[in-house]
């Protein structure tokens, strides 16, 4: 079987350092309490309230607040080392594991859009689309950690007899 491959395993403290303050952070941010870092960076694409509607910068410069894509860099970097990290000791029922985890989450946020699909119109669905990408890191993790605390607990009390 062809290996996969996976992040080294001392990663995975400091991802999960920063996965928890980054998800602390952005909890913040979505309750209003914000900080702000204004910079000029180089854009692609950007409308701005300083021109008129329709108008906007083209492979420009542009001074925008970036503390959002710092800390949605900084959460999805340190979501996915996390959910791919290798464990102390890898084997092929922890790969499965997290392959069930990555099935079992890609068919829940699906379907969590379908439904939204359905119900969800106009801008307000483009929100709903970004908190899927914040859902599907946050249950890819809880689903290979919970799995995988469940084998390691099974596997122990057979090393007991």
């Amino acid at each position: 079987m062809k290996s996969i491959y996976l992040f080294p395993n001392k990663l995975k403290i400091p991802a999960l350092v920063i996965f928890i303050i980054s998800l602390f952070l952005i909890i913040l941010h979505y309750s209003d309490i914000t900080t702000e870092i204004n910079t000029t960076v180089f854009v692609f694409a950007s409308d701005t309230m300083a021109f008129p509607k329709g108008w906007g910068i083209y492979f420009g410069f542009d001074k925008q607040d970036i503390y959002n894509e710092i800390l949605d860099c900084s959460f999805f970097i340190s979501g996915i080392i996390l959910a791919f990290s290798k464990e102390k000791i890898e084997d092929e029922m922890i790969t499965s594991i997290r392959l069930k985890s990555l099935v079992y989450t890609t068919y829940f946020i699906f379907s969590l859009l379908i439904l939204g699909e359905i119900f969800i119109y106009g801008l307000p669905f483009l929100n709903v689309i970004m908190g899927f990408l914040y859902f599907f890191v946050i249950l890819a993790n809880l689903f290979y950690y919970t799995k995988l605390f469940i084998y390691k607990k099974q596997f122990s009390y057979e090393n007991e007899d």
